[in-house]
């Protein structure tokens, strides 16, 4: 469930990725002047960043490296935070609320992916471990046996 909002934005951002382009622009504009390798086209990082969303959602809704998707859809939404917050900070009091309501689901969802990329893997149940264990121990006797019941085959027959 965590990675819905970020499948259905890198979709959108996919589809359509102007709007984002619009709200990212200074951002993006000023980013881009204080590091050289970013790139100063905000469609391009938009269209990037969808891309992330995409790739690091479906990895994890499919379970497969769930630290590194959760870090990955984690490092996609800080342009949209620092452009919501520098949005925050001039615009007027209607548009305030709504970007307040927008930043705050969208730090609440970071913190949740960085919680997700921090959890330490769990053990497995009691149970599982046991019945592995019994699993292991009785392909264990039983190559024990087949062996010792070769070398006796092979005596009795010499």
């Amino acid at each position: 469930m965590l990675a819905v909002p970020f499948l259905v934005d890198g979709v959108e951002n996919l589809r359509d990725p102007a709007p984002r382009a619009k709200e990212l622009a200074p951002t993006v504009h000023r980013l881009a002047q204080r590091y050289s390798w970013l790139p100063d086209d905000p469609e391009l990082v938009v269209r990037v960043q969808g891309a992330a969303g995409v790739a690091g959602g479906t990895m994890l809704v499919l379970g497969k490296a769930g630290r590194l998707s959760c870090l990955v859809l984690a490092a996609q939404s800080v342009p949209t935070l620092m452009a919501e917050v520098r949005a925050f900070r001039s615009g007027d009091p209607e548009e305030r609320t709504r970007v307040q309501s927008v930043a705050v689901r969208d730090v609440s969802l970071l913190g949740a992916l960085l919680l997700a990329a921090t959890e330490p893997k769990r053990r497995p149940p009691r149970l599982v471990y046991d019945a592995e264990h019994a699993v292991r121990s009785a392909r264990r006797s039983s190559a024990k046996a087949r062996r010792q019941a070769g070398k006796k085959m092979h005596r009795l027959a010499s």
